[in-house]
């Protein structure tokens, strides 16, 4: 592996890529033009991608208009620092600003097509690293075809199409470094390097590392004893040092917002010591036919089947190629333990995204065993073909176990290339070169399609349809936010797995240009976070805060939410919050199909379907004035329930030596605890701190015995009904236990004489059905049934990466009840094992005192709000000293200033921007600036200045030098 910097003819090279790639994005991209689909992934891409490069677009042409940032959004959920989610998505993505070059109108047209811009990068990238190499023209092709086509990039180019750069920067990265080695210039390394460090914080941490691996494998088995590692050393320090100054402008802020995100905290490797067992049995077929990607926590490597005939010949020759055999050799011992994923992945779940570094190798490996081919002896033949038989029966095994046929086609194509190896090597096919490109383009264009074809990788059931995603923009709210006015401040939200569009989950509305409460994105704010874990919100997710707040009353009522949309025919849709009426719906339509009586008499039975907006009275306005406070004693006492409650109350501050003249809250909570007992369906009462569940069909009820006074009923009437768990403990039973009991159960329910039971297929059967499950893991569901549906705490499986939190304790809204509570509710774990539950049932009374409360809020607000470019302002006058406190999430990017001087900006109900005001008649700026921006820009100038006059010298010693 000798690289080389003498020049070649390319321009051929160049255009046979281009032919070959065209070949190649018809395979990959083909499929969905051919079903009527878009390359619009119905997730991400729908909620984030698409709309934010759409956002940022409109920016960038605002901006050049009117030269003033803006780095304050207040419709990405609760409101959120614009530079904190563009800098993950956009900012540095150089392909985003080609979006500049379509209307408008055609954005959707335009993220398309850059997807397949990046694509072809991609391949470019590799073919301009391997043209440093003795490779003719169709072993490069061969390589860029490998390096091109795989199950990563395959699902990343229509998923996370920023996940593409990588495989564009890793290269060049490779390249400069080498040239350094061979004593040529820094250059070319500062300027990828910057590249890398500007375009994705996390990306550019992963590509850091593998450059970090590559440097020191590549001296340790090449250079070790020719290098001047003084000279080395000093450019790449200039290299580095120069790229990070360069970059600090967006480096620094992007630090600031990770270290202030919800990310920090998160249970490293989600808690994995090992993988589940079936990763490890499936990894050897994901070689060459990956998928299935959070089952196999991005490990699905699927590259062409030729790739693993030539790992056995590199590894047939080790002392040749150390750095392939070693550096692949180190990635498989990595891709075994957990912990290496979640350091890539910044110390948070096991995500194996770090994957994408050992393509070059791979495609590398493939080059250097195309080349050799005919000069293979053969012994060599020999150890190819007994290696390969050996791998097939492990897949034939995989098969027989997992009963997938996705990996047929790559079988064939594994021997279809060991045949063709094997011709070459007894002379029976002339243009050998040709043949072996051709089998291996084959290969990657049938992995390509079978991966988007319907019923097979099926990637294509999960795009949207052509047209799809502006119907979704223009339907959002089934046109019922079309008349709504905007004449003051609101924010709108929907209800729990409550979807108005039918099939994919809409988080983020950046289309509609009202304000969502609901928002996802990879970093969110960590006080909003502290926030909907302290009051135990059921949906919280780190990417996602708030959702819809579980419908609970008083927190939709608490981030201002006036308008919530609702879908008649879909989960929850009667588990209506307090104080909310019917505002409008659309006109009824009925589906005779579903929903319907078994037997109507009369057309007037018929339920129709609608979509619904209701509205409410009780919002708290964005910023509003309280008098009294809660100390931070009282209210770490309360429970989640009561800790919502009092916000109507006081307000929580977080520098309570500010708050002169102010009072204490006399905290009047109006939560009140209910008795209850869970009882099986076989008449048993359980100890829920002690509940051990081990069959699949005891049911359990939630029994309330208070509720059954009249009383009690007439007391509770009009509450919300929560159950607060401080303690949630899952132990799943040991594989043997699980099995024991399941089989146990079976016997159980074969009352009729005669009947056998085959202990041995059975036990085969379940312990199959948990290898393929992953079990025994942490995962359950907690369900509790009641009048409305059922409402679920779910511990997710740690294969969900980014969206796993570990869960201990949630609150659970069962609903609102404006008539009679239930006396008892539905329990059901989900999963057989041993649950410590610690909770109480409660009662929030919303009657008059709340409403009263509120409506004293409503007049506190601060009036004549006008909202500026990175600002707010507004009057009020307050007849005591008191706190404006608001739902607008605290950054230390925020500053005020009162009567037109500067004061201390307050973090409010841990989570909230706020101010301290004394009695009087104030006028009260917000301004929000970038924190970190400044230090970044400094330093970035500094890196200018240091970079034009390192420039100048070098073009001096240059000159005087020739």
């Amino acid at each position: 592996m000798d690289f080389s910097f003498k020049k070649r003819p390319v321009k051929r090279l160049y255009s046979e890529y281009t032919i070959l790639f065209i070949f190649l994005a018809l395979c990959i991209f083909g499929t969905y033009l051919v079903t009527g689909h878009t390359f619009i992934l119905s997730k991400d891409a729908l909620n984030q991608h698409l709309p934010l490069l759409a956002k940022y677009r409109e920016a960038l042409i605002s901006f050049v208009h009117h030269p003033r940032l803006n780095f304050w959004s207040w419709q990405m959920g609760l409101g959120s620092d614009t530079f904190q989610v563009y800098s993950y998505y956009t900012i540095g993505d150089v392909f985003s600003y080609l979006a500049l070059l379509f209307p408008a109108a055609k954005i959707t047209l335009a993220y398309q097509v850059i997807n397949i811009i990046r694509m072809y990068c991609v391949g470019l990238a590799f073919v301009y690293f391997a043209q440093h190499f003795k490779f003719r023209n169709s072993v490069i092709l061969m390589g860029a075809t490998t390096y091109l086509v795989n199950s990563f990039l395959l699902y990343a180019c229509i998923a996370q199409p920023f996940f593409t750069t990588p495989f564009i920067i890793f290269p060049l990265i490779v390249v400069q470094i080498e040239r350094i080695l061979q004593k040529g210039s820094p250059w070319p390394l500062a300027g990828a390097f910057t590249w890398m460090l500007v375009s994705n914080y996390y990306l550019a941490y992963v590509l850091g590392i593998g450059s970090f691996l590559y440097l020191v494998l590549r001296v340790g088995t090449h250079y070790r004893r020719t290098l001047n590692y003084g000279k080395a050393l000093l450019k790449l320090a200039f290299a580095t040092i120069t790229s990070v100054l360069l970059s600090a402008v967006l480096l620094v802020p992007e630090i600031i917002a990770v270290t202030n995100s919800t990310r920090t905290g998160s249970l490293f490797a989600n808690g994995l010591k090992t993988y589940p067992l079936y990763y490890y049995l499936f990894l050897p077929k994901s070689l060459i036919n990956g998928g299935q990607w959070y089952f196999m926590f991005w490990s699905a490597l699927g590259i062409v089947s030729i790739g693993f005939i030539a790992l056995v010949y590199i590894y047939s020759r080790p002392r040749k190629y150390p750095l392939l055999t070693i550096s692949l050799g180190l990635a498989l011992i990595m891709l075994l333990i957990p912990a290496v994923g979640a350091f890539f992945n910044g110390m948070m779940s096991a995500s194996n995204r770090w994957t994408l570094l050992i393509y070059l190798p791979l495609a590398m490996a493939v080059c250097i065993l195309a080349e050799n081919i005919p000069t293979l002896d053969q012994k060599t033949m020999a150890v190819l073909s007994w290696a390969t038989g050996i791998y097939l029966i492990v897949l034939i095994a995989t098969f027989f176990f997992d009963n997938e046929n996705d990996i047929f086609m790559p079988v064939i194509f594994l021997i279809g290339s060991l045949m063709v190896i094997w011709l070459i090597h007894l002379n029976k096919l002339a243009h050998p070169y040709r043949w072996l490109l051709a089998i291996t383009m084959l290969n990657a264009g049938v992995n390509a399609i079978y991966a988007a074809f319907p019923y097979n990788g099926d990637f294509s059931s999960s795009m949207l349809s052509r047209g799809e995603y502006q119907a979704i923009t223009s339907n959002r709210y089934g046109n019922l936010d079309q008349d709504l006015k905007n004449n003051s401040f609101y924010r709108v939200s929907t209800i729990s797995q409550n979807k108005i569009i039918d099939g994919p989950n809409l988080d983020n509305d950046l289309t509609s240009g009202l304000h969502n409460i609901d928002s996802y994105y990879s970093l969110q704010n960590k006080y909003l976070g502290q926030f909907n874990t302290s009051l135990q919100n059921n949906q919280y997710q780190a990417n996602i805060p708030i959702r819809q707040a579980d419908d609970r009353t008083i927190m939709n009522n608490f981030f201002g939410v006036k308008y919530l949309f609702v879908q008649s025919n879909g989960d929850n849709a009667t588990k209506i919050p307090a104080g909310y009426f019917l505002d409008k719906a659309t006109d009824p339509v009925i589906n005779y199909d579903e929903g319907q009586p078994s037997n109507p008499q009369s057309k007037d039975e018929f339920v129709p379907t609608q979509t619904m907006r209701y509205k409410t009275n009780y919002a708290f306005p964005l910023l509003y004035w309280q008098d009294n406070y809660i100390s931070k004693k009282d209210y770490q006492s309360l429970s989640p329930t009561e800790k919502e409650r009092v916000l109507a109350n006081g307000v929580l501050v977080d520098k309570q030596a500010k708050l002169r003249g102010m009072k204490a809250a006399k905290l009047k909570t109006h939560v009140y605890p209910l008795k209850s007992e869970l009882v099986s369906n076989r008449l048993n009462k359980v100890n829920p701190a002690k509940l051990t569940y081990t069959d699949s069909e005891e049911t359990y009820q939630l029994q309330l015995p208070e509720l059954q006074s009249k009383k009690m009923q007439q007391k509770l009437k009009g509450s919300e009904l929560h159950i607060e768990f401080s303690k949630i403990k899952y132990t799943p039973f040991s594989m043997k236990e699980q099995i024991a009991y399941e089989q146990a159960h079976l016997k159980e329910t074969v009352l009729n004489p005669g009947n056998v039971i085959n202990q041995r297929y059975t036990h085969y059967r379940y312990w199959r059905y948990h290898v393929l499950n992953g079990s025994p893991d942490i995962s359950f569901k907690l369900n509790i049934g009641s009048k409305f549906g059922t409402s679920t705490i779910e511990q997710a499986r740690q294969s969900t990466l980014s969206l796993f939190k570990h869960v201990t304790n949630s609150t659970l809204n069962i609903g609102y009840y404006d008539g009679k509570l239930p006396t008892s509710l539905t329990f059901q774990p989900s999963k057989l094992g041993t649950y410590e539950l610690k909770y109480r049932v409660v009662a929030e009374k919303l009657d008059n005192n709340y409403y009263r409360e509120v409506k004293t809020l409503q007049r506190h607000r601060l009036e004549d709000i006008k909202f500026k470019r990175n600002q707010v302002q507004g009057t009020i006058k307050t007849t005591r000293p008191g706190v404006l406190t608001s739902s607008i999430p605290y950054s230390t990017g925020w500053s005020v200033k009162v009567n037109g001087k500067k004061a201390t900006t307050l973090r409010t109900n841990q989570a909230f921007l706020g101010v301290y005001l004394p009695t009087g008649t104030h006028h009260v700026t917000f301004s929000y600036e970038l924190p970190g921006i400044k230090l970044g820009a400094l330093l970035s100038l500094i890196g200018l200045g240091w970079t034009i006059l390192a420039g100048i010298i070098t073009i001096v010693w240059e000159r005087k030098r020739k």
